[in-house]
């Protein structure tokens, strides 16, 4: 393994996985700034930024699990 975290090869195969997270990261903020429904903090909207966090985050450890997989063993 190479002293970075890592390489340029690894980076290249998990973009699959970059992109849909800075689409969820967009939305996520576009959605904090602005309250296109207005109607204030409510059921919907907290159960809209779980729903959009908890696959952020899974996607993200995901994404990490699958890097450190492909990058291969330490020898």
């Amino acid at each position: 393994m190479s002293a970075r975290l890592f390489d340029r090869d690894t980076i290249l195969d998990i973009t699959v996985n970059l992109v849909p997270l800075a689409i969820l990261g967009f939305f996520f903020v576009v959605f904090m700034v602005l309250n296109p429904w207005d109607g204030g903090l409510t059921l919907k909207r907290i159960l809209q930024f779980v729903l959009i966090g908890w696959i952020f985050t899974a996607l993200a450890v995901l994404t990490y699990f699958a890097a450190k997989a492909i990058e291969g063993p330490e020898t």
